[in-house]
């Protein structure tokens, strides 16, 4: 029985590390302007700059 809790706090601390490790990651890769724009940002840019017209589908 002490087997099985200890195979299973290592489970939920591999599990939590992990998860907390990917988020820091992307929270680092976000703050350092590492991700590439979205789709969103794109179509935004483009207006600003006059190469994208609204009247065109």
């Amino acid at each position: 029985m002490r087997t099985f809790i200890n195979l299973l706090s290592f489970v939920a601390g591999l599990f939590v590390g992990v998860l907390a490790g990917a988020a820091l990651l992307a929270y680092s890769y976000q703050e350092a302007g590492l991700y590439p724009p979205d789709d969103a940002t794109i179509k935004f840019l483009a207006r600003e700059r006059g190469w994208l017209r609204d009247d065109v589908q």
